[in-house]
């Protein structure tokens, strides 16, 4: 039977032996035996099999292998996997053992070894991809949270075993991807983790969670103060320049901190309320930290409530629209209106917009409400003109969020709302910001171009709180341009806001654009934007914001109003 059982070891693809009770190798195909005597030159038939396996392991591995025999072979194992490693670190293999009994004739037990070192290597690479970041070699959320967690519970066994997290989002990264290309917007996020790398304890544990956000996880710290001051360190780091393709590229980042407490149960918390400082960071305009505070979870509460109640306030039709008369400096006529969202509320009354607006930006909804708004004022301006055909030329001026202007579909969506309400696209005109257009330059002309191929007008807004300077507003097709409020309310107040005030509408006359100045609130205001040759202005001098229902009976009150006071 011997020369059969050989017959069979031979067939089989791994190395295999035969075991008698007692362990001693009986017989073998010769690829095994080759490797076992590659580890013990003196193995051959009739020597123990756990003395090669005692060579080849390590004490305490091959030790487990030699009970795993015994139990085998004594019936009180079924059956001994395991997986060795075999050799030294940097040459390792991986070798699947399996020993199973054998009955009959020849009892005693079948041992196989598979080389299982291509699989192994699958799998640590597959176990490295899980838990890092493909991009910068970092750690990945999932594994960051796992040590997280493992902080959380350690703090809740050791009051002393302090824990902070930081929250890190690099400001405007948008802007380096545009203008440098994704590439570059790569290669520097690798070089921002590498100096970030370069600040931390072995201890800590730095992560990147995606696009341009980092987390790192200090631990063992004293207190908030070693947090605070980490995070004085990334902010110091990360504003020293980034030199790639021969350019200096300049990056700050936003930081929020939280410092580990027992209130924490989950890491999910901790990383929320990062998140929330690291927000906050944002509005204070960036390259700063801030350290979260439980008022913060409040105000996150209330945005959030903000934003479940706006969306029901946009389906119930709660969202209405006001309109601000503007008027000719020169003939006292009422020209146009401002449309302004309003929100009433049926219980709070009416929610300002510096309440709503910013939730409507945040959370993407400035999309739906800037389209409602632009349908629901062109739908009203051409009831007043069908009612009242004496008001033939009124324009109808609608704010544009940053989000809208730059949507793909945004030309498209005013197009068709200029086709469903029958509004004389003449008539409209569309106000954007500085910040809006600067984001892009170039696209921002060509969405302009596009507008204006409608036949629709497009105002700056806000003019004088931004970049407001010849050589960049010379580069947009605007038609108008509006004096922000905050210089023409002080401009009887201090000379320099007046010779501001009257160097924006000589430049805009020297482009060939009309001026319009916002927040003209006293007779002295008019009387000195008239004198500037200002076209025309709004403001509470001349009236408040009114509803919808109230424009008929205004129009009719002040259409020739000789520049009096709609008050």
């Amino acid at each position: 039977m011997l020369p059969d059982l050989h017959d069979l070891l031979e067939s089989l693809p791994s190395h295999a032996a035969v075991l008698d009770m007692a362990g001693l190798l009986v017989a073998s195909n010769t690829t095994c035996l080759e490797l076992l005597r590659e580890i013990d030159p003196d193995m051959g038939l009739g020597r123990p099999f756990g003395d090669a396996c005692a060579k080849m392991l390590t004490q305490p591995v091959g030790f487990a292998v030699q009970e795993g025999i015994a139990a085998v072979l004594a019936g009180s194992l079924p059956r001994y996997e395991m997986d060795l490693p075999c050799g030294q670190a940097g040459s390792q293999t991986w070798r699947a053992l399996c020993i199973t009994p054998l009955h009959g004739p020849f009892p005693g037990a079948l041992v196989t070894l598979a080389d299982i070192s291509r699989q192994k290597q699958l799998e640590e690479h597959i176990l490295h991809d899980a838990f890092h970041d493909t991009l910068t070699g970092l750690f990945n959320r999932a594994l960051f949270i796992n040590r997280l967690d493992q902080s959380i519970k350690r703090l809740k066994r050791s009051p002393k075993a302090l824990y902070a997290v930081l929250y890190l989002d690099m400001d405007r990264f948008k802007l380096v991807n545009k203008t440098f290309g994704h590439v570059t917007g790569d290669r520097l996020l690798m070089v921002i983790a590498n100096r970030l790398q370069k600040q931390l304890r072995e201890l800590d544990t730095l992560a990147r969670f995606g696009g341009d956000e980092f987390a790192i996880l200090l631990e063992d710290i004293a207190g908030l103060e070693d947090a605070c001051s980490m995070a004085e360190t990334v902010l110091r780091q990360l504003a020293q320049s980034f030199r790639l393709k021969k350019q200096d590229i300049f990056v700050t980042c936003s930081i929020g901190v939280v410092l580990g407490s027992a209130a924490y149960e989950h890491p999910d918390q901790v990383l929320r309320d990062a998140d929330n400082a690291m927000y906050s960071s944002k509005e204070h305009g960036g390259d700063h930290y801030t350290v979260f505070d439980a008022g913060m979870r409040v105000l996150t509460q209330r945005r959030m409530e903000m934003e479940l109640a706006l969306r029901h306030a946009m389906e119930a039709g709660e969202i209405t629209v006001h309109y601000q008369p503007i008027v000719s400096l020169t003939s006292g006529d009422v020209t146009g209106f401002e449309a302004l969202a309003r929100w009433q509320h049926p219980r709070q009354g009416l929610i300002a917009p510096s309440e709503f607006i910013p939730i409507a930006e945040e959370t993407g909804l400035i999309n739906e409400l800037g389209a409602l708004i632009l349908r629901q004022s062109c739908r009203r301006l051409v009831e007043l003109l069908r009612a009242n055909p004496d008001f033939t030329d009124l324009t109808l001026s609608v704010n544009i969020s940053g989000r809208q202007f730059k949507r793909p579909d945004f030309v498209d969506e005013v197009s068709t709302i200029l086709a469903e309400t029958g509004i004389n696209a003449q008539l409209l005109k569309l106000e954007l910001t500085e910040s809006v257009l600067m984001d892009d330059a170039d696209e921002a002309v060509r969405t302009i171009k596009r507008l204006k191929a409608l036949g629709v007008k497009v105002v700056i807004d806000d003019f004088g709180t931004g970049y407001s300077s010849l050589s960049y507003i010379q580069r947009f097709p605007f038609d108008s341009l509006k004096v922000d409020r905050s210089f023409v309310g002080n401009m009887n107040e201090a000379e320099q806001n007046m010779e501001i005030v009257r160097a924006i509408i000589a430049m805009a006359h020297k482009l060939g654009l009309e001026v319009v100045a916002e927040g003209v609130e006293l007779a002295e205001h008019r009387t000195a934007l008239s004198e500037l040759r200002c076209e025309s202005a709004q403001g509470f001098f001349f009236s408040k914001p009114v509803p919808g229902e109230e424009l008929d009976l205004l129009m009719r009150k002040h259409w020739k109003n000789e520049a009096q006071p709609l008050l």
